[in-house]
């Protein structure tokens, strides 16, 4: 054979080496990508959709304060609240999407409140309310649940009231059901949804009062049932 034949050979065969590795390369990244993005799809979570619903509102001012001159009346404590938690559940958990019923001083039904969660398909309903007793000395948190979806409104109740008292170290109430407080409470009746109605604490009483009013109140209980609602989603999806 030739020397310029060889030469041929030679430069014909790293041509080929050449294209099978470029080959290969463009291949394994393809392939490795696509790796990568299917892993991707699977470990994101579905979407979340969460109602909050503030308590009240406009005309309806909820439970009045002992002092407007000090303190605010029921509609305008649950309000801040509402809104922190949707900021905590937007910017801190994938994939959840959040729904207010109300997000400024406006009344809205409870008709409408209920209409809003149902058209929503949403995953949890929270209503947010603040209490009142004639005893003063009574406080603490406590929740409502429907006895319609129990299980779930029930397990996040329960994990709700761990947070109340373990993140915000708040006095918390046993679960109230309609059978247990001998009554409906309209907005947990007719959300098809897990629902529960969150009183954050007792207004009658001056301490909690205080505490309701305050920023750092309002932002400690937004953080436990913001936990609260992690917790329970690794469970309900």
């Amino acid at each position: 054979m030739s020397n310029l034949s060889f030469q041929k050979m030679k430069k014909c065969y790293f041509l080929k080496s050449k294209s099978f590795v470029l080959f290969s390369l463009i291949f394994s990244i393809f392939f490795i990508g696509s790796g990568f993005s299917l892993l991707e799809n699977k470990s994101k979570k579905p979407l979340f959709v969460v109602v909050i619903d503030a308590g009240h509102g406009g005309y309806d001012v909820g439970n009045e304060c002992s002092d407007l001159k000090k303190f605010k009346q029921e509609k305008d404590v649950v309000l801040p609240v509402a809104l922190q938690l949707g900021e905590y559940l937007e910017n801190l958990l994938e994939n959840v999407k959040v729904v207010y019923t109300r997000k400024n001083d406006t009344f809205v039904s409870l008709e409408k409140r209920t209409e809003i969660a149902n058209e929503a398909s949403a995953d949890l309903f929270i209503s947010i309310h603040a209490n009142h007793n004639p005893i003063k000395n009574i406080h603490g948190c406590q929740v409502h649940i429907h006895n319609g979806n129990i299980k779930f409104s029930k397990i996040f109740a329960q994990k709700l009231m761990k947070q109340l008292s373990e993140r915000a170290k708040r006095k918390v109430l046993k679960i109230q059901t309609a059978n247990s407080r001998g009554h409906n409470l309209f907005v947990l009746q007719n959300t098809k949804m897990p629902a529960v109605l969150l009183e954050l604490g007792f207004m009658s009483n001056p301490n909690e009062e205080v505490y309701l009013n305050s920023e750092y109140g309002q932002t400690i209980l937004a953080s436990a049932i913001f936990r609260a609602v992690r917790e329970y989603r690794e469970v309900a999806q």
